[in-house]
């Protein structure tokens, strides 16, 4: 079912929930955020050296309706600045409560990748203007299909774990998207101070993108025209039906006022030219009344997938593909060109002026092996309502 069926029939839900007499509340929350590089040779995430008031600012309202003691539904609407603050539906969804410990949901629904995924647009509810981007690097929509958690304590824990199935057709980045058999589960651990994360995710991946396709058919024109089947080659280079697989590893400490985040994730879609990927992030931060300073390093490294030129029929590695390129020589750069290598450093402050709305401010400096260092300042105030 559609997104957008799934947004009708849980709103028409909510709005006959007043006979059915339901519980309907509604809640929202929203960051107003302005950042600008400090000259025209940076650029960071979108921003320049001109102030810019909507790369990252959003509003959204949620609306959860208690059908009966067990059943219910969410529905969230979503602006962004971004996107010229158009209304979208990213959540809609129905939750049954077996009991106090096992619940299962179905619609549209957050993929937990990351410690903070089922709350990453609420940023009110961590001390950074934005999640790391080196591990939190793309947004990736919700997905469609079904989510069973089962909380619990023992020996002095709580424990909450996941299990989702699901698919999703959309879009990662600027890249059309479809991907099935979306599987896995995370298992999230608190006790006192301490938290503890673990997740994992495989599926099937196919990627509409038009420079992977160019080289595949680049790939397969050039072994017709020499007599030489490349299609294996090509098949490797495009991603259609290839296992994708993300791990991730969180921990969270808040202890006497010390706060420290740190995540770590890997992943990668086999048989393809895209690279497996590894990031992590440590942040470290000290509670002071109604402020927060502090201090976050992360770094991403993407890893070339070279197996790829041992595909390369020997006989086939000096066709030429253009003026003076050889077939070798295309597919090497190719590979090459997955090379990523950033290090990132930022530096702020947080400060609750209101029970309910913070103001942060954060330097960014970030080192890139593609764009060189580049700086950002932003500002923002977030809040709920």
């Amino acid at each position: 079912m559609k997104i957008k069926q799934w947004g009708y029939a849980v709103l028409l839900m909510c709005l006959s929930s007043q006979v059915m007499a339901a519980d309907i509340k509604f809640r929202g929350f929203a960051s107003f955020v302005g950042g600008m590089t400090p000259s025209s040779s940076d650029s960071l995430y979108g921003y320049d050296d001109k102030m810019s008031f909507r790369n990252d600012s959003l509003i959204a309202l949620q609306a959860d309706a208690k059908l009966d003691e067990k059943l219910s539904a969410t529905m969230q609407f979503m602006s962004r600045g971004a996107n010229g603050y158009e209304p979208v539906v990213e959540w809609a969804y129905l939750t049954y409560e077996f009991n106090d410990n096992l619940q299962l949901s179905g619609g549209r629904i957050r993929a937990p990748f990351y410690r903070y995924s089922d709350f990453i647009d609420v940023r009110y509810t961590y001390n950074w203007i934005k999640v790391p981007q080196t591990v939190y690097g793309f947004e990736f929509p919700g997905y469609d299909g079904l989510s069973l958690v089962y909380s619990s304590q023992f020996g002095g824990w709580e424990s909450m774990f996941q299990v989702i199935y699901g698919e999703l057709e959309g879009q990662l980045g600027e890249v059309d998207a479809v991907i099935e058999d979306f599987t896995g589960f995370s298992w999230t651990l608190n006790r006192d101070w301490l938290t503890l994360r673990a997740g994992y995710v495989k599926s099937k991946i196919d990627l509409q993108s038009e420079d992977l396709e160019a080289l595949a058919a680049g790939l397969e024109f050039t072994g017709t025209t020499f007599g030489t089947n490349l299609t294996g080659l090509a098949n490797d280079v495009r991603v259609n039906g290839d296992a994708g697989n993300f791990g991730g590893l969180a921990i969270g400490i808040d202890y006497n006022n010390v706060l420290l985040d740190a995540e770590y994730i890997r992943y990668e879609v086999e048989d393809s030219l895209l690279a497996e990927t590894d990031a992590y992030f440590v942040s470290l931060g000290y509670r002071l009344g109604k402020w927060i300073p502090l201090v976050t390093y992360s770094e991403l490294e993407s890893e070339p997938p070279e197996y790829l030129l041992g595909r390369i029929p020997p006989t086939a590695a000096g066709f030429p593909m253009g003026p003076g390129v050889t077939l070798a020589q295309v597919v090497g750069g190719a590979v090459q060109a997955t090379r990523v290598e950033t290090k990132l450093w930022e530096a702020g402050f947080r400060y609750d002026f209101h029970h309910s709305a913070a103001f942060k401010l954060a330097w960014t400096q970030s080192d890139d092996l593609t764009s060189g260092e580049n700086g950002l300042l932003r500002f923002a105030i977030d809040l709920v309502f």
